[in-house]
């Protein structure tokens, strides 16, 4: 009795306590320095203030908490305790827990993080989390505690004016495309993507200019497509909340306003409410209408699929695409209706949809995986459909892409050549462009491959391709002057091998040598960062038998490739992508390989670290010895 009635005096007092707590679920905040912690609970008790976060990379982090702090109002609430609970899955806790300090090595699917703090005043409605004062720390500022969100920083959006007037075809134009985007709540859009990587050749090209909460970012005069993405824009504050492509067109302009908060709030699902991408965002420029309907519309792009038709035993091909076309025009007479759009509006979101469609069309064998699984005879189902397979379609006269030059809109996509030919859409300004572009792309290819070519090849493309092509070449043929030299006696002719010999074939070319293989890119961080580490271990092993050898592929720009070839004492080595890609195992970089004497791989490993270049050398060593 005695201790039913401790027991009882006890969950009362616990709930007595739990009542005097103020818990905040899913708080609204106003910006960020990270993508990777969110905060989804505080708890305001009456000795300390409890953050719950979810997190994603806790076992990266160097988990010093020396300066972490609650701010409010001016005042300071110091760090008290903190542990990381460990999930075997997005859901799932494990009965790990670390205390913050200790070493964690974990590399779980998704993390919490529980930190204590000292209490904060009873009334606070807002408050910062500071893990520290350096750069690389994570901040939270204007965390809530009301249930409420920030209010809105963007005027009302205004409709533009419905005139008829229909989407007219996009004549193509050389001319810089400038997008002014300003960030309201937070500071400026630091990432643009592949959106600035010229398609023909493959450089990275862009004018970007930051100042305070505006970014001004440009393409090139030469660029040789028509609209290109701004893709992913990214700003640090607030968190890399949001990814949604723009257009942006060669003489034309764009302008960008983001509302940090709103963002944060209507990503995360916020309990104060998910506001709507009119709530966050505001277009304008001269193609501000028709990316406004690229923004409201953002699941057309990404190419998402709610309700895919499944090929059903029995079924043709044709059969099928019918399901395809009733589902997305369904769908695309639903948001018309829906929407109030101007006419141009309309003609642009049908640009949209038909596209989806050709690529879902396109695409059926992967697409039909994804909704069905690799189960249930997914096979069996693939191959009755492969054999009713056709590129003649019905619908093809009711698409508006590519009957005329609107679909210049659209980036030219060649993989549907072969469509438009089983069709007779082989006629006209569209298809002659989209040939023009396969055969200007197969130099291009050539260029990226530092292949140079002769005036009479460049000049052999459309004039609309010429400039572009020619200033590449330009820069590979100077480039590999200037190879041959400074460095020529490093770059070495790729051996006549096949993908599954590659790289015995190259470690053969040093017989009686240790063969220390290292496969990079310049654009991989990690790589490079391996490079440079290990600058100091080739130094002590100058002049014993041990040969760095280093390999990449085209994604390594021709340019950028020569300055790293001057730069890193070796042997270097350029192989084409299509052969790279089929080399067994060779998939994440960067990537380690050891031969001994006798040409035998006796080592190997993925990634880079303080371990890794320990185990790198003591390895060569010990071939060395042998």
């Amino acid at each position: 009795m005695r201790r039913f009635v401790f027991l009882l005096f006890t969950l009362l007092s616990s709930m007595m306590v739990q009542a005097k707590a103020r818990v905040s679920d899913k708080p609204a905040f106003a910006s960020t320095s990270t993508s990777d912690l969110l905060p989804v609970k505080v708890e305001h008790l009456k000795k300390k203030t409890v953050v719950h976060f979810r997190m994603n990379c806790a076992h990266r982090r160097n988990w010093s908490m020396e300066g972490a702090r609650l701010e409010c109002e001016g005042r300071v609430y110091k760090y008290i305790s903190g542990r990381l609970v460990t999930h075997d899955g997005p859901m799932v806790l494990s009965d790990e827990a670390f205390e913050i300090g200790k070493e964690y090595d974990k590399n779980p699917m998704q993390d919490s993080l529980i930190l204590t703090f000292e209490p904060l005043p009873k009334k606070t409605v807002m408050f910062d989390y500071i893990e520290g004062d350096n750069s690389s720390s994570w901040k939270i500022y204007g965390i809530r505690l009301d249930g409420k969100l920030h209010p809105f920083r963007l005027p009302a959006y205004k409709k533009p004016e419905n005139t008829d007037e229909p989407l007219k075809p996009l004549i193509l134009t050389h001319g810089k495309a400038k997008a002014t985007i300003r960030v309201h709540g937070g500071s400026g859009v630091g990432y643009f993507g592949d959106s600035a990587r010229n398609p023909l050749t493959g450089d990275y090209e862009e004018e970007t200019v930051y100042e305070d909460s505006v970014t001004q970012f440009c393409h090139p005069a030469f660029m040789p497509m028509m609209p290109q993405f701004i893709g992913h824009p990214v700003d640090p504050s607030m968190g890399r909340v949001d990814q949604f492509w723009l257009y942006i067109i060669p003489g034309e302009t764009l302008t960008l306003d983001i509302d940090a908060a709103a963002c944060v709030a209507r990503v995360h699902d916020f309990a104060a409410g998910n506001p709507a991408p009119s709530d966050c965002y505001r277009v304008g420029g001269s193609i501000g209408d028709i990316n406004q309907v690229v923004l409201e519309n953002m699941h057309f792009i990404r190419g998402f699929i709610k309700e895919m038709p499944v090929f059903v035993k029995g079924e043709t091909y044709a059969l099928w695409c019918d399901k395809v076309w009733a589902c997305y025009d369904s769908l695309r007479q639903e948001v018309l209706k829906k929407r109030d759009y101007t006419q141009r509006q309309k003609d642009m979101l049908q640009l949209l949809v038909d596209n989806i469609y050709l690529a879902t069309r396109r695409n059926y064998e992967p697409l039909l995986q994804w909704r069905i699984g690799y189960g249930n005879g997914i096979s069996e189902v693939i191959a009755e459909m492969k054999k009713t397979q056709t590129l003649v379609d019905p619908h093809a006269k009711d698409l508006m892409l590519y009957r005329d030059g609107r679909s210049f809109y659209l980036p030219l996509n060649l993989s549907n050549l072969p469509y438009l030919e089983a069709n007779g859409m082989d006629k006209g300004e569209v298809y002659d462009m989209m040939k023009a572009y396969a055969s200007a792309k197969v130099v291009g290819d050539k260029l990226r491959a530092g292949e140079v070519q002769p005036d009479s090849i460049i000049q052999s493309v459309h004039p609309y391709f010429q400039q572009v092509l020619k200033v590449k070449n330009d820069s590979v043929k100077m480039q590999l002057e200037r190879l041959k030299k400074e460095a020529a006696d490093r770059m070495k002719p790729t051996p006549d091998a096949v993908p599954e010999e590659m790289l015995n074939a190259i470690a053969a070319q040093y017989p009686g040598k240790a063969v220390f293989i290292d496969c990079w890119a310049t654009w991989c961080v990690p790589c490079m960062k391996g490079i440079e580490a290990m600058e100091p271990m080739k130094e002590r092993m100058k002049g014993l038998d041990a040969v760095f050898v280093y390999l990449t592929n085209e994604t390594s720009q021709m340019d950028a490739w020569s300055e790293q070839v001057i730069r890193i004492p070796g042997q270097h080595y350029r192989i084409k992508s299509d052969i790279w890609n089929k080399i067994p195992g060779l998939g994440a970089i960067p990537q380690y390989y050891l031969y001994d004497r006798q040409g035998k791989r006796v080592w190997e490993t993925t990634g880079f670290g303080k371990e890794t270049l320990k185990e790198i050398e003591t390895e060569i060593n010990r071939v060395l010895e042998q």
